[in-house]
């Protein structure tokens, strides 16, 4: 497992926000996912794209503040697409019930897709 410090960035694709988490997402690292979002959020955007790419592990706090973004998306009637999550990261996703109130997609690529046409070809 990689060892790196936590850092965020994003980008805006259209009406989306790209959003990279890169290192272990746990209570501090999260808060900045979470400041990272809202700032979307805040400004109106209903669809944000997290690219799990560079995201190995995720703790009980980083769980919470996940589902802090979730519930902040729902209050304006967004979603959060989840893409490029490692096995080991889905799998917990989906034992804890999360995958209910988001899309996950394999990659970045087919997230905008879905998203640009409305279909999600596999």
């Amino acid at each position: 497992m990689r060892s790196v410090q936590f850092s965020v960035s994003s980008r805006v694709e259209g009406d989306t926000a790209i959003i990279y988490p890169r290192g272990y997402l746990n209570n501090l690292s999260g808060e900045g996912l979470v400041r990272e979002c809202g700032m979307y959020i805040g400004k109106g955007i209903t669809k944000i794209v997290v690219n799990f790419g560079e995201t190995d592990l995720v703790n009980s706090i980083g769980i919470s503040l996940i589902l802090q973004i979730i519930e902040d998306l729902r209050n304006i009637e967004g979603t959060i697409y989840c893409t490029n999550m490692s096995k080991f990261l889905r799998d917990t996703f989906e034992m804890l019930g999360l995958l209910e109130y988001m899309r996950v997609f394999p990659s970045e690529s087919d997230a905008l897709q879905y998203l640009k046409v409305g279909q999600y070809e596999h």
